[in-house]
């Protein structure tokens, strides 16, 4: 069965997710708007989806410019989902 993992990043904003994902995109960092799993609970309906092999990256981008996300790692084997929070 395959397996995929990556990183999710949530927020309450809507608007505020769309700007993250313009700038994780200028950093290089592979990146793209997904609907909001219904595992988590967020005021916004969307979240970020980006390789788990980007986090460290990713989180020194967020430190350095004080960004507050909910982030998880997400795991689907075929229709089976996991999330855990980071």
């Amino acid at each position: 069965m395959n397996t995929e993992k990556f990183l999710l990043l949530a927020s309450e904003s809507t608007h505020f997710i769309m700007k993250l994902e313009k700038d994780l995109q200028n950093f290089e960092i592979w990146c793209k708007i997904i609907p909001l799993p219904s595992e988590v609970s967020a005021g916004c309906g969307l979240s970020i989806r980006a390789k788990i092999e980007d986090k460290d990256k990713i989180e020194k981008i967020l430190v350095e410019n004080e960004i507050i996300v909910d982030k998880y790692i997400v795991e689907k084997k075929g229709l089976k989902k996991s999330l855990c929070k980071l």
